[in-house]
């Protein structure tokens, strides 16, 4: 356990430095019980952190795939724990209304706990997309540190070296390893945000959009949609960044290496950059049939796409009030539930498990006409197998299984099934803003804000249940594994 304290001392020294620029912010408007809060938290955070770091520095750290899972799961959970203290102090609200805003930020879900945003600081606006941010790249860590490597639900890569060195030969190594993702996240960070500056956005509106949009997490700066900035060019760069975020690391490492005879086998993107226009055009058809005139074709395209890609991403952004909730409920839930691509910062089930049980649906329909018909071993990149196939179902069950547990808790306050289940979808999924979408077109749906102690708890849950893959921590909860 020691590689797990060590970590994890690593990534809370992070936090503590983070907290460093919003405080600055706070300074610069004059808000001086913020620099209080978040310099305080800061200092005590950093403190122990280190004082952990240097206890451990000399001792051995080995990081197995058992200590790995546990340390995943320390890591969504004591984040948020720390991350909501300044969030407490600042705005002056209770620790679990700050808990929930901070473990929707770290777990890119994007649900607030605000009812609106014009009387919250910049300095914890900035706050919350930097969490958002840092949860990005704790995603992009930890699945191929840990989740990767462990072949953790069949999210695995033959080609995941490409990405850094090291990471294919087991789990000892610290945060470090992640030194060629976080250098890659960085760059995709700064071409965003100049984009956005360019296009037109006020720079620090641009920042936090930003943020959020790497991590294709949710929050906005601001009240209001993406309307509010009457910048068509900004939406443009936010729909391709989306898509950046919820397509796979590893297909992104091919692309800058052009190792173009990896590239075509690498099918799971190109499928979720198809299903994007699909939706997109579905999206163009719903906007210009609710506003009964026509639209210009590339106006409606765009928005078409943008809301398509942050559906997909489940990142969340609406171009317009209630243009996520355009498609029929059951559509935009399965997407939801779908997500993007494995080894990306989006969440959901994953496009790659969705290929792989429709792969060997299949092979099963086929076996039942010609019982000796030889099957690929292969699907794209991946190597098929049975055991690569047990671990997916599993993956897939958990997820169904997580989701309707916390439908049912959800139900208890919430007016009806349909609310409950996109609550529960848009906790999992790491889509906040969905279910509020919804809301918008059913007053009688609570937001947030509104939610008992009951139901944040388990919005809570379900949001780093989400993060984690649940069949690992189901795996931690096994005796067996606490007596191995």
């Amino acid at each position: 356990m020691t590689g797990v304290f060590y970590l994890l001392s690593q990534a809370l020294a992070v936090l503590a430095v983070a907290m460093l620029l919003p405080a600055g912010i706070a300074s610069v408007e004059g808000e001086y019980e913020t620099v209080e809060a978040f310099l305080l938290t800061a200092i005590l955070t950093g403190f122990g952190a280190g004082a952990a770091i240097l206890a451990l520095r000399d001792l051995p750290r080995q990081l197995r795939r058992t200590t790995g899972l546990t340390f995943m799961a320390a890591l969504w959970i004591a984040i948020p724990l720390v991350a909501a203290i300044p969030i407490m102090a600042a705005e002056n609200i209770s620790f679990l209304s700050a808990l929930f805003e901070a473990a929707s930020g770290f777990t890119t879900t994007g649900a607030t706990i605000f009812p609106s945003l014009g009387g919250v600081s910049r300095a914890l606006l900035f706050w919350r997309a930097e969490l958002q941010w840092l949860g990005g790249l704790a995603t992009l860590v930890t699945v191929l540190m840990v989740i990767a490597p462990a072949r953790i639900g069949g999210l695995s890569n033959p080609n995941i070296g490409l990405v850094g060195t090291g990471i294919t030969h087991g789990l000892n190594r610290s945060l470090f390893t992640g030194r060629p993702i976080a250098a890659a996240y960085i760059a995709a960070t700064l071409i965003c945000l100049g984009a956005l500056v360019l296009c037109g956005i006020p720079a620090f509106d641009a920042l936090c959009l930003t943020l959020s949009t790497i991590s294709t997490g949710g929050f906005m700066p601001r009240d209001g949609m993406l309307a509010v900035y009457q910048r068509p060019a900004a939406e443009a760069v936010l729909t391709l960044f989306m898509l950046v975020g919820a397509t796979s690391i590893v297909w992104h490492h091919m692309i800058f290496r052009w190792r173009w005879t990896l590239i075509s086998s690498h099918r799971e993107s190109y499928w979720l950059v198809g299903a994007t226009i699909l939706l997109g055009f579905a999206y163009a058809s719903a906007f210009t049939h609710r506003s009964g005139t026509p639209e210009p074709i590339f106006a409606a395209m765009g928005n078409g796409l943008f809301t398509g890609a942050s559906l997909i991403s489940t990142t969340g952004y609406q171009p317009s009030l209630g243009d996520i909730a355009a498609l029929p409920a059951a559509v935009i839930a399965f997407v939801a539930v779908v997500g993007g691509g494995g080894l990306s910062t989006s969440g959901g089930l994953k496009f790659f498990r969705i290929g792989a049980m429709f792969v060997q649906s299949i092979h099963e329909l086929q076996r039942l006409a010609y019982p000796h018909r030889v099957r690929p071993t292969q699907f794209g990149s991946q190597t098929y197998d049975i055991d690569l196939m047990k671990t997916i179902w599993a993956s897939a069950i958990c997820c169904l299984a997580t989701i309707s547990v916390a439908a049912v808790v959800l139900s208890i306050d919430l007016p009806n099934l349909e609310s409950a289940a996109l609550a529960a979808i848009s906790g999992f999924s790491n889509i906040g803003p969905l279910y509020p979408a919804y809301g918008e077109i059913n007053p009688g749906w609570p937001v947030y804000a509104d939610f008992t102690i009951p139901s944040r708890l388990a919005m809570i849950a379900t949001m780093i249940a989400g993060r984690l893959e649940i069949i690992a921590f189901i795996s931690l909860l096994s005796v067996a594994y606490w007596r191995r």
